[in-house]
């Protein structure tokens, strides 16, 4: 079972990169990759081209085992050990990696939409997608710690 976190464009700021990269690197090594697609940079004028664009990119990195789980703010909520308990129960039941895709700027396609298995929202408040690869990556650090019964969660 193997975790893929999917975002658009890569992470620019170092500092946010080098922060995420320390949480990913404590958890069990080969177990979550990080893998990008191209942010086509839609303007508030063409926002809907650029979003079915990566829409299109997201869908042709996925694998038809795979499932997807896709953060948006309007996904469902979960505090930390039900989030762990969330990710225990996708390694048991999915045929092929969980992917979890954290959308651009403007969203994501409809066709991404469709195609997720499950929504989660790391808070109703909107973050750039940069701070929300960091979050994402605390908190699958954390739920890892969780479920091994490690002392990083109090």
């Amino acid at each position: 079972m193997k975790f893929l976190i999917l975002t658009i464009g890569r992470v620019k700021d170092k500092r946010v990169s080098s922060l995420a990269g320390e949480y990913l690197a404590r958890i069990r090594p080969g177990l979550v990759s990080v893998e990008s697609v191209p942010d086509r940079g839609g303007t508030p004028l063409a926002p809907k081209k650029c979003v079915e664009r990566e829409g299109r990119e997201i869908l042709h990195k996925l694998r038809p085992k795979d499932r997807l789980i896709l953060l948006g703010e309007d996904g469902e909520s979960y505090d930390s050990e039900a989030f762990a308990a969330l990710l225990s129960r996708e390694m048991d039941i999915a045929p092929g990696r969980v992917v979890m895709a954290i959308g651009g700027p403007w969203g994501v396609s409809g066709a991404v939409k469709e195609r997720a298995d499950l929504s989660l929202s790391l808070s109703p408040m909107t973050f750039p997608h940069e701070l929300c690869f960091l979050f994402l990556a605390e908190q699958l650090y954390r739920a890892f710690s969780i479920l091994q019964g490690a002392g990083y969660h109090h």
